[in-house]
């Protein structure tokens, strides 16, 4: 039985925690052929609901933008919580400056796509190459919204 412990502390030695995390690859380390994921979120209980555009934040609440050059491949739509409205309030997805709806244009609050427990993956409504750091916004129009929160995975490349 203490053979067994031996190894097993070896073991620990040799797979160690510190080292993991030390070596740890982030976006930072990907080189610019490989596709790279921000997240962003929208969170009614942080940003409200009112009609106009809402910066979405980081995952931690803090500010947060695509690099200049992106180019935007795929975005990903994790709610959860589902969004809603006393009226007919629409949702665009986009970028400041470049396209306030070239990732998903205005849709119903109610659509399948801002539904619980909906992962929706889309490709971007206008393709487009960013052309500076953007944050990513939210338009809320035609009514405001009363709830929702929900994660946007935005997947791009790094342009030239």
């Amino acid at each position: 039985m203490s053979g067994q412990n031996n190894r097993n502390r070896k073991f620990q030695d040799f797979i160690n925690a510190n080292k993991i995390v030390d070596d740890a690859v982030g976006i930072d380390e990907l080189g610019a052929l490989q596709e790279k994921t921000k997240v962003f979120l929208y969170d009614f209980g942080v940003l409200g609901g009112g009609a106009g555009a809402k910066t979405l934040t980081d995952s931690d609440g803090n500010a947060a933008t695509l690099p200049d050059n992106a180019l935007v491949s795929k975005i990903t739509i994790d709610v959860v919580t589902p969004l809603a409205s006393s009226g007919s309030a629409t949702v665009a997805l986009g970028v400041v400056t470049d396209g306030a709806s070239n990732f998903k244009g205005a849709t119903a609050f109610d659509n399948g796509a801002y539904v619980a427990a909906t992962q929706v993956p889309f490709l971007p409504a206008v393709g487009k190459k960013l052309t500076g750091a953007r944050s990513v916004i939210a338009t809320i129009a035609t009514a405001a919204l009363t709830a929702g929160k929900f994660f946007l995975y935005v997947s791009y490349y790094e342009g030239n």
